[in-house]
């Protein structure tokens, strides 16, 4: 499926559920919002149904986001009829990881090809102001179980903003011995992140080189979003598949997912 400059659309993001266990300050206020009616949101297989009817217009990538998905019952069944009943070739999952430890042995016997861990922070108080919930060691599991399955792509992304600037190089850092990648998102000045104070790619740029050396750029492609891409050569044996710094300077993260 193309647009009309002639782009080829073959990815796709649904999001399962506006419901989420955290309330990040960029993306809800303290006393959270009037979620939606069960009866309003798809069921699954609405879902499964318009996937099947997207895979015969083009798309053959997915991935599932909220809100927290895994919030939601039933979340590995999707998986798999996304995989086997759509017949997509790519199926992934955005998730704040405080859940993940539980399902992801489910999650990846059902197909699931890919995780995005949502943390900003790597400091258990500095999660509690961020997040509003005492949850970062649960969220760190879920990191280490996701890291069991060689066969799962692993991401971590981190919105960097001015009360976390000074833990940019250590999240980075998580790709040094690990195999994940670690995505910094723009903070959009919207919604919820109207009034934060967003970081430049070039300000990231710097303080990366500053701490690891020259970053490299990457030519490759390692995600469906519009990034800049750059690599450590002394982080370790590593493919392609797994350079460790994209830049998403223009995608947004102003919400949940």
């Amino acid at each position: 499926m193309r647009d009309q400059w002639n782009r080829e659309i073959d990815y796709l993001r649904i999001s399962i559920t506006d419901r989420c266990n955290l309330r990040c300050r960029y993306c809800m206020p303290e006393e959270g919002v009037t979620w939606f009616e069960h009866s309003q949101i798809l069921t699954y297989e609405e879902i499964i149904r318009l996937c099947r009817i997207f895979y015969e217009l083009g798309i053959c990538k997915v991935k599932v986001t909220g809100g927290e998905p895994l919030v939601r019952k039933g979340v590995p069944w999707l998986i798999r009829a996304l995989k086997e009943s759509c017949h997509m070739e790519q199926v992934t999952l955005t998730t704040n990881g405080v859940l993940l430890k539980e399902q992801i042995g489910g999650l990846v016997e059902a197909g699931l090809d890919g995780v995005n861990i949502s943390l900003d922070t790597l400091n258990r108080e500095k999660f509690l102001e961020i997040t509003r919930r005492d949850q970062l060691s649960e969220a760190l599991d879920g990191l280490s179980e996701a890291l069991r399955y060689p066969e799962l792509n692993v991401k971590v992304n981190c919105v960097p903003a001015a009360y976390n600037l000074d833990e940019v190089t250590a999240i980075a850092g998580l790709a040094k011995d690990d195999p994940l990648t670690v995505r910094f998102i723009e903070l959009m000045p919207i919604g919820q992140g109207r009034n934060k104070d967003g970081i430049s790619e070039e300000k990231i740029l710097g303080l990366l080189e500053q701490k690891y050396g020259v970053l490299c750029p990457y030519d490759g492609n390692m995600g469906n979003g519009p990034a800049h891409y750059y690599e450590l050569l002394d982080f370790g044996e590593r493919s392609a598949s797994s350079a460790p710094f994209p830049i998403n300077s223009a995608e947004s993260a102003t919400g949940c997912g």
